[in-house]
């Protein structure tokens, strides 16, 4: 649990809407969590962009600095978060996955509609199925254990999910792909409207440019910087950067990883593309001695834990 905030922080939000039946597998911030957030972050911090909050903590300017982030372009942060944004007139910083304007559904989104359809456990089971029968070279490396956590990360998830949603993460994209299509089968599940469903459209950003959010890249296709081959890596964030400066009509130049994750190579295809700024998901302050392309980022869970532990 966080005990304690700094004066310079980024916070991140995903899902920004209210617990649904039909789509029990993500763990969402309610409107009225992030409404209390957006409260406690508007009166103990001033509400800037990233680049500001960077600035603020390399220059030690007096005062308390926060920047508000949105990753993936999901549907409730423009039906639920933005009208809060607006009514505290605090900006925000969206990041869409731009494969999304074409019905895509990235992987981390299928295991959601996944998730929320079977259970963890029985997921589990499926993949290892999957890998004795299409991948039996690979069946020990992505075995995933149900005793043990893999990863430290993912505290807030149960230890099947968690462990589940890791390996999918590690999986070589085309072994992941073909798994979750597999599946989708299976399950009758419909990429194109489900994608449609809870992502933003192209209106929708251009309405949040309109109303002075500011828009970054989070990639086209939302893979791993890890997963993916140097020439795919830059032809996939030039596209994403591409679409929307082109959608906008302003230069794009701030970046949030997929799933947190960066490789040298990548940073340097970023500053090679005239990024200046780029997010994880480190959970901590902003300090003066930070790589401007390595800056961390609270979640929801930790600053809603803060907040409770200090009433």
């Amino acid at each position: 649990m966080i005990k304690e905030i700094g004066d310079y922080i980024i916070v991140n939000y995903h899902y920004v809407e209210d617990t649904r039946l039909d789509w029990g597998g993500i763990h969402p911030c309610s409107v009225k969590e992030f409404e209390r957030q957006v409260d406690f972050l508007s009166k103990n911090f001033e509400i800037v962009s990233m680049g500001q909050v960077f600035n603020s903590a390399k220059n030690g300017l007096s005062g308390k600095f926060c920047a508000i982030t949105f990753d993936d372009g999901l549907k409730g942060q423009y039906e639920n978060a933005l009208p809060i944004l607006l009514n505290n007139k605090v900006i925000g910083t969206f990041f869409p996955i731009t494969s999304t304007f074409e019905g895509r559904l990235p992987a981390t989104h299928k295991v959601h509609a996944l998730l929320s359809h079977i259970s963890s456990l029985e997921l589990i089971d499926i993949f290892h199925k999957f890998i004795k029968e299409f991948y039996p070279d690979i069946e020990s490396t992505y075995f995933i254990p149900k005793d043990k956590r893999l990863f430290e990360r993912r505290k807030h998830e149960d230890l099947f999910t968690a462990n589940f949603k890791e390996t999918m993460i590690s999986l070589p994209e085309d072994i992941k792909g073909r798994f979750l299509r597999y599946c989708f089968k299976m399950m009758k599940l419909d990429e194109k409207k489900i994608s449609k469903e809870i992502f933003m459209n192209k209106d929708d950003v251009v309405n949040l440019c309109g109303q002075k959010m500011e828009i970054g890249s989070h990639s086209h296709g939302h893979y791993s910087m890890s997963a993916v081959g140097a020439e795919f890596l830059k032809k996939d964030i030039q596209l994403s950067k591409d679409i929307l400066s082109n959608l906008l009509n302003k230069n794009i130049d701030t970046f949030s990883y997929s799933h947190g994750h960066y490789t040298d190579f990548g940073i340097k295809v970023l500053k090679d593309m005239g990024f200046k700024n780029a997010v994880t998901i480190e959970p901590r302050s902003v300090t003066k001695e930070d790589n401007a392309f390595l800056l961390p980022r609270y979640d929801a869970n930790d600053i809603r834990d803060f907040i409770s532990n200090i009433n």
